[in-house]
């Protein structure tokens, strides 16, 4: 099996979910030839899903959601990452596309600022619209 055998759609889903861009791409050919640009050939997208059906069967973490109702100490920023990924590590914190915000200390989200693309800070009436 191969690209080939997809349909558009699900080609245009398989690039946005490795954040591929397709300006102008309206056939398969042209969305397969971006892909593989991208490096996002066949086998790498089945050991992709073959790793994330693994991941889940392995364990089910559960991702920390930010609660604006809970205290929180002085220093602490809210920092949203804006990134296209589904999920994203940065200095021992997750970000994920169905919790993109998290709460933590001014240095750290600093550090992060300094290290990453793809984060900002975040308020809280933007969390509350998220999660409403």
């Amino acid at each position: 099996m191969s690209f080939t055998t997809l349909k558009i759609a699900e080609l245009r889903q398989i690039a946005e979910d490795f954040a591929v861009d397709l300006p102008n791409s309206k056939n398969k050919a042209e969305i397969i030839a971006a892909l593989a640009e991208e490096g996002v050939t066949w086998d790498v997208y089945q050991k992709t899903i073959k790793n994330i059906e693994d991941e889940s069967v392995e364990m089910e973490e559960v991702t920390p959601r930010f609660d604006p109702k809970k205290e929180q100490p002085e220093n602490t920023v809210l920092v949203r990452m804006t990134r296209a990924n589904f999920r994203y590590d940065a200095v021992g914190y997750t970000f994920t596309r169905e919790h993109p915000f998290v709460a933590m200390p001014t240095e750290k989200a600093e550090e992060i600022f300094e290290k990453e693309e793809g984060f900002r800070l975040a308020t809280a009436k933007e969390v509350q619209d998220f999660y409403a």
